[in-house]
């Protein structure tokens, strides 16, 4: 048998040896197996610090535009709760982080679902002009359950998903269906957003889709005038102010409000609703009023007359900043070489987005008398 092999199960091998070479196959066998373990788990760690490190160096390094499909879903429920109403909702919004860094301006546009022509224009024309640390959001509530079944519905929406992907800039407030009557609902909505996604904002601006904002003028008077004022209350509004206002008990007028829901004969100082700025603090103050008092579709009485009221909040009058319709002066006035007029409203088309930007932007102050 010279030169050839036997097989450990061979009977012409001892049982000595068999039992050795089948302990040394054992051990080996095991000693692959541990490697392979570690080998595994080695593998499964460094995958989990490559996506670690390429998270924080490069997700929030990216324009927010590009960032498609990252958003908190509707897993977490938040709740309408006026003392007269109780109502579930939920936000849809690109980005875990949407103000990931010092924030001084957060805009919340006021916006209906149909106004694909608005957002655009506002995005092309006063919006293009925002500085780094302003953010700018619009908020979208739900189509009408009624239109579930209505094509025109369904191709809008698909016009909003795609909006939604490619500026990154919507909040859907699902819950809250999107129409006039539920204006002090979806702003109950975008308070609680920034309260929970964009505290660290300094001041918060409320405009509608229709509204013009010269933006680099407005962070002049922030600092200029607005900021310093916060050193009387830090909570404050800064607007125009309407006064001497009685609730329309007309059940057919747009804005009829029964007794039920507001009892008393006069509305308080309000801010005009088309566009006014809060600090962080005016903001927290009144959230923390609005189970306290009913809600009603007037939101600007509600949040910045009955609840400002409630919360010891400033009514700052800067109707010379913050005006009603889009007409100037002849002659604008200025403080300190800066131009009043901050925000105009009115427009519907970007032709007149345009022209009304522009004839902000172009105000010369005039020369004082030597």
């Amino acid at each position: 048998m010279a030169g050839k092999k036997l097989k450990p199960s061979s009977p012409l091998v001892s049982s000595s040896f068999r039992k050795k070479v089948s302990s040394s196959y054992y051990l080996r066998s095991n000693f692959v197996s541990a490697w392979i373990i570690r080998l595994f788990f080695l593998a499964f760690f460094v995958a989990l610090l490559y996506l670690f490190i390429y998270e924080a160096l490069f997700y929030y390094k990216k324009p927010q535009s590009v960032l498609l499909g990252r958003f908190l879903n509707d897993k977490i429920q938040f709740e309408i709760r006026f003392k007269n109403i109780r109502l579930p909702y939920s936000f849809r919004f690109l980005y875990e982080k949407p103000c990931p860094k010092p924030t001084k301006l957060l805009i919340l546009v006021m916006t209906r679902r149909n106004a694909f022509i608005q957002r655009n224009s506002i995005r092309k024309t006063w919006a293009s002009d925002a500085l780094n640390d302003t953010v700018i959001r619009f908020l979208i509530g739900d189509a009408p359950k009624s239109d579930a079944r209505n094509q025109k519905a369904r191709d809008e929406q698909i016009k909003l998903e795609l909006e939604f992907k490619k500026f990154g800039d919507l909040i859907f407030l699902n819950g809250i269906t999107d129409n006039y009557q539920n204006l002090h609902l979806k702003w109950h909505a975008a308070l609680e957003w920034q309260q929970n996604f964009c505290k660290n904002a300094e001041f918060l601006m409320k405009t509608d889709d229709d509204t013009i904002v010269h933006l680099p003028r407005l962070d002049r008077w922030i600092e200029h005038k607005f900021r310093p004022a916060l050193k009387q209350n830090e909570a404050t509004y800064f607007g125009w102010i309407i006064s001497g206002v009685k609730p329309i008990r007309d059940k057919g007028h747009r804005w009829f409000v029964p007794k039920s829901a507001y009892p008393y004969e006069w509305y308080p100082a309000y801010m005009q609703g088309a566009t006014y700025l809060a600090s962080a603090q005016a903001i927290s103050a009144v959230m923390r009023h609005v189970h306290e008092v009913n809600g009603f579709n007037m939101d600007d009485i509600v949040f910045t007359g009955i609840l400002a009221k409630l919360a010891n909040v400033t009514l700052f009058d800067s109707g010379a900043h913050f005006r009603v319709g889009n007409a100037l002066h002849a002659n604008e006035k200025c403080v300190d070489g800066i131009p009043e007029a901050v925000a105009l409203y009115g427009a519907d088309s970007l032709a007149q987005f345009e022209e009304i930007y522009d004839k902000l932007d172009a105000i010369e102050c005039a020369k004082s008398k030597a």
